[in-house]
C-alpha cells in the first residue's frame, strides 16, 4: 500500500514536471532514479529537481537541466517511517540567453540610372534677305585680254604688209573684224576673218594686213573686233602704229595683255530693276581719258550713258577699283549690252579700247 502511494507521489511530481518543462527527458531520468533506488524502511530521499523556464523571448529556448539523484545516506534500521515522504525542491533558474539581434535586411542600392544627354535640337536659322551694295574684288591673276594684239607693239615701225599675231574671240556671228585707219582717219584696209565654224571661240591667228599709202609714212592704226547678233560691239583692242611706205619694220613688244576693264558686278545676263544700273569694277585705264558706260539697246540705241575718271593702278594693284551708277528708263524688259570703254587721247578719234556683258532691265 505504501509503494502504491509513493508510486502515486512520484508519479505526480512527474507530472508537475513535464507540466513545467513540456519535456520527455526529464520524466525518463526521474523514472530511472526510481527504478535504480534501494528502498529502505527508514530511508528518506530528497530529489531535486531544476527546470529552465521557458523565456518570454521568442527566440529563446529552454533547456532543462536534469536533476542529480541524491543517494540515501544513514543507517537502515528496523524501525519502519509510518509515512514516508518525498521533499521535492524545486528551483527554477532562469538562464537568460543573449538577446536576439535583429538584423537588418540590407537594402538593396538601385544602380544610378544613366541619364541621356538631351538631344541638342538647333534652332532654326532665321533667313534676312540681306541687299548688298556691290564692292570690288581685286583679281589676283587677271586674265589676258579677250582680244589682244601680241604684234606688232605699240608705236611699231611697219611696212605693206602688216604681219600680226593676235589672240581672237570670235563672236555670235563668228566672225572677227580687223580695222587700218590712217591718221586722218579714214579706213585704209578692212578684213574679215571668218571663224563661224568655231563661233565663241578664242585661238591666235596671224594674218596679213596690206595697205597702200602716199605719204612715205604716217600714222595707223589697227583695230581688232568682234560683234553680236545684233550687230554691237562685244569687244574691241587696237594699236597706234607708224606706217611705211617702204622700208625695215621695226617691231616693239605689245603694250597690252591683260584685260583692260574687269566687270564684278552685275554679272553677265544679271536682270536689273529699280532705273539704276550700279557698275563695280577694276580698271587698267590704256590713256588718261576717263571711262565711258553705256547701256546700248538691240537698235543700238543708248538707253543710258556715265564717265567715271580712273586713275593707273599703282604699287603691286593690277586695276584700279571703281564704281559708277547709270540711270536708264525703259518700259519692259529691255536687252542691252553694258559696255566700257576709253575714246583715243591721239590724233586718230574713236573708241581704242572696249569691254561688254548682255543685260536685261526692267522699269
Amino acid at each position: 500500500m505504501r509503494k502504491i502511494q509513493i508510486v502515486s507521489i512520484i508519479l505526480a511530481a512527474a507530472g508537475l514536471l513535464l507540466l513545467l518543462t513540456g519535456c520527455q527527458q526529464a520524466v525518463d531520468e526521474i523514472l530511472d532514479v526510481l527504478i535504480s533506488a534501494t528502498p529502505s524502511a527508514t530511508s528518506s530521499g530528497t530529489v531535486t529537481v531544476t527546470a529552465t523556464l521557458p523565456s518570454s523571448t521568442p527566440s529563446t529556448t529552454m533547456t532543462p537541466e536534469p536533476s542529480t539523484p541524491v543517494p540515501p545516506t544513514g543507517t537502515a534500521t528496523e524501525t519502519e517511517t509510518p509515512t514516508p515522504s518525498l521533499t521535492t525542491t524545486e528551483t527554477s533558474t532562469i538562464t537568460p540567453g543573449p538577446s536576439p539581434t535583429f538584423t537588418r535586411t540590407p537594402t538593396r542600392t538601385r544602380t544610378p540610372t544613366r541619364t541621356r544627354r538631351p538631344t541638342i535640337t538647333r534652332s532654326p536659322t532665321r533667313t534676312k534677305t540681306i541687299t548688298l551694295t556691290p564692292t570690288e574684288t581685286y583679281t589676283p591673276t587677271p586674265p589676258n585680254a579677250n582680244l589682244r594684239i601680241s604684234k606688232p607693239g605699240l608705236l611699231s615701225k611697219v611696212s605693206p604688209p602688216i604681219h600680226m599675231e593676235v589672240l581672237v574671240q570670235s563672236g555670235e556671228d563668228g566672225q572677227v573684224r580687223v580695222d587700218l585707219f590712217g591718221e586722218d582717219n579714214r579706213l585704209i584696209t578692212e578684213q574679215m576673218l571668218d571663224f563661224r565654224r568655231n563661233p565663241n571661240s578664242r585661238f591666235w591667228v596671224s594674218p596679213q594686213i596690206p595697205f597702200d599709202i602716199t605719204a612715205a609714212a604716217e600714222v595707223g592704226r589697227l583695230v581688232v573686233s568682234s560683234q553680236d547678233l545684233k550687230g554691237r560691239l562685244i569687244y574691241l583692242t587696237s594699236v597706234d602704229l607708224i606706217l611705211m611706205k617702204t622700208g625695215r619694220d621695226e617691231v616693239n613688244p605689245p603694250a597690252i595683255l591683260l584685260e583692260p576693264y574687269l566687270i564684278r558686278y552685275p554679272r553677265p545676263g544679271q536682270t536689273i530693276e529699280g532705273g539704276t544700273v550700279v557698275v563695280v569694277g577694276l580698271a587698267r585705264p590704256v590713256n588718261n581719258n576717263p571711262l565711258i558706260l553705256e547701256l546700248i539697246d538691240d537698235n543700238k540705241n543708248i538707253i543710258g550713258s556715265a564717265k567715271v575718271q580712273v586713275d593707273p593702278p599703282s604699287g603691286d594693284l593690277s586695276h584700279t577699283p571703281f564704281q559708277i551708277g547709270i540711270s536708264y528708263s525703259v518700259q519692259g524688259p529691255t536687252p542691252v549690252r553694258l559696255a566700257v570703254r576709253q575714246e583715243s587721247d591721239g590724233k586718230i578719234p574713236g573708241t581704242v579700247e572696249l569691254y561688254s556683258i548682255p543685260l536685261v532691265l526692267n522699269p
